[in-house]
């Protein structure tokens, strides 16, 4: 199993304290084989098709701790502030099932494993809309590997979403710099020219995918970390202000920023299906930020 992420001692600590209890809910997986091509078929008997109902009739959030919800100063139950179900449950007018989130703070862990079992137990629930906001994001970050490595392992993680038939978002690959020497390790990031590359196959990738929409991550750490303004959808987070957007950390969303990014979900998924309802979601980050409470 491998470790690739560097929060310090105190802080992994906590972590795993709070968060591998989760990990031991999934059922076990298939035994993967170090360098093996994955066989997706052994996984699941076959895919789950697009159902009739609404995108958001049953919603499934898979991924790693930005959709788990994280924050270092609160590692324990007050983390559900930061899910991200929670605010997409917020953002959505719509009458629906609650959003279930499989994310795992855990994911960095193991992403080839724990990858599986996500997208085997979201499948069982035949979901007609499945997030996966950060669930690439450890196929190409990660300790000890090569460039040629980095893009292997992202291929790996394309691999396992080609199960999902319904409609899928996903995220592409940020720029996570700003967060080295602090929750993650510099040998954890990825070269600038290997995440260019990550994104343009991912680009390549949607595009035979006609089901895939692919949230723009990249752009809101980006315009986060630098304090530029960020618009979603008509409403402008002015500049100055959008660092706020991000914890301390620089990695994880704040509570506003988890409303902006479910806001922008929902934005980016009608903008490809333009025959949806835009009157079905609340499109003020701040008014959804309200309706996620606490």
């Amino acid at each position: 199993m491998r470790n690739s992420i560097g929060i310090g001692s105190a802080a992994l600590a906590r972590f795993l304290a709070a968060g591998l209890a989760r990990f031991s809910r999934f059922p076990r997986p298939l035994a993967l084989a170090t360098g093996t091509t994955l066989c997706l078929s052994a996984v699941w008997p076959g895919s789950v098709h697009a159902q009739e109902d609404a995108a958001w009739g049953r919603m499934v959030i898979i991924g790693a701790s930005v959709s788990h919800g994280f924050t270092e100063s609160q590692v324990g139950p007050k983390m559900t502030d930061y899910a991200l179900d929670r605010y997409v449950n917020a953002a959505l007018l719509a009458p629906h099932e609650p959003a279930r989130n499989l994310a795992a703070v855990e994911f960095f862990l193991s992403p080839d494993e724990i990858g599986i079992m996500q997208i085997r137990q979201a499948l069982t629930n035949r979901p007609t809309l499945v997030v996966g906001v950060d669930f690439l994001f450890w196929f190409c970050y990660g300790k000890g590997n090569t460039d040629q490595d980095r893009l292997d392992h992202f291929e790996k993680g394309l691999k396992l979403l080609e199960g999902v038939e319904c409609p899928l978002i996903i995220g592409d690959i940020p720029d996570a710099s700003a967060a080295a020497n602090g929750i993650l390790s510099p040998d954890e990031l990825p070269s600038p020219a290997v995440r260019i590359a990550a994104n343009r196959r991912l680009k390549e990738w949607a595009a035979q995918h006609k089901q895939v929409t692919v949230v723009p991550l990249a752009e809101f750490m980006r315009a986060a970390s630098a304090n530029e303004a960020i618009s979603v959808h008509g409403h402008v987070i002015a500049r100055g202000t959008t660092g706020a957007l991000l914890q301390e950390d620089r990695l994880h969303p704040s509570r506003r920023g988890c409303a902006v990014l479910a806001v922008s979900i929902f934005d980016t998924f009608l903008a490809g299906h333009p025959g949806s309802d835009a009157m079905q979601v609340r499109w003020d980050p701040d008014e959804v930020l309200q309706a996620a409470g606490r």
